[in-house]
Parts: structure tokens; sequence; C-alpha cells
């Protein structure tokens, strides 16, 4: 009783829940959001995998999806897997397997494919998959809260070997290094979405979320870039206003610049209120800047990098246990990928960015909200490297490429449905030849 008889199908309802438990499961990994919790060792292993593991789905999207831009994602790919590396052997000395695993944390500039590949095998509706996102930014805030409230002190500040959720340092204390993809692009959805219909639960949501941003995750960059992104995305949402609220925000944005720059005639100051931070980015400008200029020939190739796993680290190489080339912005691009390999992936996410916009509709709040995500990766750019969780963006071009497929999918369903004729009369008519393509950025060939 209550069991399916032998050999009947599989109810809609049971296949749908899978496919939208695959689909919770595989975007925290195409979003790189486990890439470097060793805390839980099975997810940063697999983690580490997952482009590989995905190729199949990659060699399949590229061949047979038309996403837009695929010759510069495949020459940007092949610089920093296939050339960086052999620049590494040769610059800093690495061996060649050394000089392979760190292309690791790039692998994922394959995910604009394999993503937007597993996507159309989920087929899961615009709506649901939206749903599965924003409950994935409901349940990074909740994990977050839980992790903050549960977790002893005693857990915090064991190094990176040990752990890279709990974090502590003088200055910011005790806090929490959460992956905060699905948390900030929540925050995003929830400003679009205000202007559209507005309702006073959301700018209470978007205030409590960035309120435990500031009390738990504590990254300052990142959220000044998140409130950066919604004040934009507010002006631009504006309507009939929005010349003003731009003119307000360029106004208070001088005003803040007038602030910070007579801030700076306290160097004293400076330091007082960011502490080490500033002190180890400073260092480490310094010393890449430094060392790229002693040959005009690491500018333009850049001279790879190191792993831990390697004989060979930037630590030993310049002394100072403190260089990190992911807390430089675009230098520390620069240093390892060279000018070349920094324009490669400039172009890469101002391609992602045209793409997005352009799959993008003003009624959409989610769509809207891509965009934004891709704004904000470009912004805090200046401060952490493009190349440390590249997932982010790729992903993102690929949920948008994949919500617009959707869309043009039932547009055409309903243009079908309204020119129904009897089947014995479409089967004596001619069929249209051709297919139906996405809306792709203006001027772009179609193929590649």
């Amino acid at each position: 009783m209550g069991t399916r008889p032998t050999g009947t199908p599989k109810r809609p309802a049971d296949a749908l829940r899978w496919r939208v438990l695959a689909a919770l499961f595989a975007l925290p990994m195409f979003t790189q959001c486990f890439q470097y919790m060793v805390d839980v060792p099975p997810l940063y292993v697999l983690s580490k995998v997952w482009p590989l593991l995905t190729l199949p789905l990659c060699a399949w999207a590229l061949l047979r999806l038309d996403i837009p831009y695929k010759v510069l994602f495949v020459t940007a790919s092949v610089w920093v897997i296939g050339v960086t590396p052999v620049i590494g052997i040769v610059q800093l000395g690495n061996d060649a397997g050394a000089a392979f695993l760190t292309t690791v944390k790039v692998w994922a500039y394959s995910f604009v494919f394999s993503a937007a590949g597993l996507l159309v095998l989920l087929r899961l509706s615009a709506v649901t998959l939206q749903w599965v996102i924003l409950a994935l930014g409901l349940g990074t805030y909740g994990i977050m809260v839980v992790l903050w409230l549960a977790v002893p002190a005693s857990a915090y500040g064991g190094g990176d070997v040990a752990t890279k959720i709990f974090m502590y340092d003088p200055e910011r204390g005790y806090h929490l290094y959460m992956p905060m993809f699905f948390g900030m692009l929540l925050i995003f959805y929830l400003n679009r979405s205000l202007w559209l219909h507005p309702r006073m639960w959301k700018v209470l949501a978007i205030l409590v979320a960035f309120a435990l941003q500031l009390a738990i995750y504590k990254e300052r960059a990142s959220i000044a870039g998140g409130v950066l992104i919604v004040a934009l995305a507010a002006g631009m949402s504006a309507g009939r206003w929005r010349i003003a609220a731009l003119a307000a925000l360029g106004t208070a944005a001088a005003g803040v610049v007038l602030y910070l720059l007579g801030r700076l005639e306290n160097a004293a100051d400076i330091h007082s209120s960011l502490g080490g931070s500033l002190a180890v980015r400073k260092v480490s400008v310094l010393t890449a800047w430094t060392y790229l200029s002693a040959d005009p020939e690491r500018w333009l190739l850049g001279v790879g990098a190191t792993t831990r796993f390697g004989d060979v680290t930037l630590a030993q190489l310049f002394g100072n246990r403190m260089f990190f080339l992911t807390d430089i912005g675009w230098l520390g691009v620069a240093f390892e990928y060279g000018v070349i390999g920094a324009l490669l992936l400039l172009l890469v996410h101002l391609a992602g960015l045209r793409a997005v916009t352009r799959w993008s509709r003003p009624d959409d709040a989610f769509s809207q909200a891509l965009v934004d995500y891709v704004l904000y990766l470009i912004v805090v750019s200046a401060i952490y490297s493009v190349v440390f969780t590249p997932g982010e963006l790729t992903t993102v071009v690929a949920l948008s490429y994949y919500i617009a497929r959707v869309r043009v999918t039932h547009r055409a369903d309903d243009v079908q449905s309204a020119n129904f004729i009897p089947r014995h009369m479409a089967l004596a008519s001619p069929r249209p030849s051709g297919r139906f393509a996405l809306p792709r950025p203006s001027g772009m060939a179609r193929r590649g």
C-alpha cells in the first residue's frame, strides 16, 4: 500500500525534486564556494576536481550551445592554463607538476560552458532556478549566524592550513570568512525587486543582510563594493528620477572622496583604522612592482605563480610569508599572467557584463541582479584578484544565458500555440528552416 506498481514511470514531481537537488549541489561548486574551505575536506577536494568532472559538459556546451564570446573565453583559458605555467617554470624555477597545480583556480573559466550545459540538461524553469539561488542566499546567512553563535572562540585563528572560515586578526577581531556569492546576489535581487514592487520588508531584509556582514563577515572592501552597487542600481531603477538620483549619488561619492583625501593627510589615522591589512597590501604592491620592473618582459608575459605543494614558493623567493597576490587587485593579475593575460581577463569581464546586460530585462529583478553582480566583481577587482574565484563570473554568465534561453523557448512555444493548425494541415505545410537564437550583443559574429 502506498507504493507505485512496478514499471510505472516516476511522477513529474519526483523528477523535478531530483533536478532541484542537483542544482542546489552543483551551483555552489560552480561558484567555487568551497575552493579554499579546508574546514570541510570532502567538499574542498571535490571543488578542486569539479572542472575535471564537468569537462564533458564543457565540451558538449562548447560545441552545441550558442554561448557568445567563445573565442575570447577559450583564448583566455589557453593563456592562463597553458602558457602561464611554462612562464612560471622559466621565471620562478617551478617544476612542471607544481606549475600545473597553480592553474587549478583558473580551471573555472570553463564553467561558462559546463554550468550552462548542466542547466540546459536539468531543464529547470527560470522561476524554479531563481528560487534555488535565493534559497542558497538565505542559507548563507542562516549558516553564518549558526556558526557565529555555536562555534567557540578556540576554533578561530588557527592559520590558513587549519581553517579558512574562522579567522582572527587584531583589527577586526573574530570573523567568519564565508563564501558570499549567494548572499550578495540575494541583496542585489532584493534591491532590484524593491524598485519593481516596493515593500518595506525588502528594505529591512537588505539592512539586516548588510548588518550581518558588518558584524560577522567583516570584509570591508567586499561590503563597501556591495553598498556601492546597491546605490548605483537604485539610481538606475529610479525611473524618471534616475538623473536626479545619479546626480545625488555622484555628489555623495565626491564627498566621500574628499573625506578620504582629508584623512590621507594623517597617515597614522589610516594605519590605526586599517591596521595590518594596509601594511600587508603596501608591502605586496612594492614587492610585485619592483620585481616586475626589473625586466620589461615580466610586465608583458608575467612570471607565473607558485603553490605551497611545490619546492618553490613566493614566500621563499621574496623572503616574506605575507606576500599575497590575491590582495593587490590587477597588479597581482599582471604579476602572474602579464599585461597580456590581464587584458584578456579584463576583456572576459567586460564581455560578460555586455552579455548579461543584453540578456536582462527591465521587468525581471533577477536578471538585473545578475548584471549587478558582474558590476560588483569589476568594482572589487581593484582590491581582490579576479582569479581568486573566477567561477563566480562564469556561473553568472551561464545563469543569464540559460534564463534568456528559457525565455526565448517559452516565447517560441507561445507563438506555436497561437498559430496552431490541425495536424493533417500541418503535415502538408512546408516547415520553416533555421532555429531560435538568443539575443546577442550587437556586432557579434554568429559563430565563435
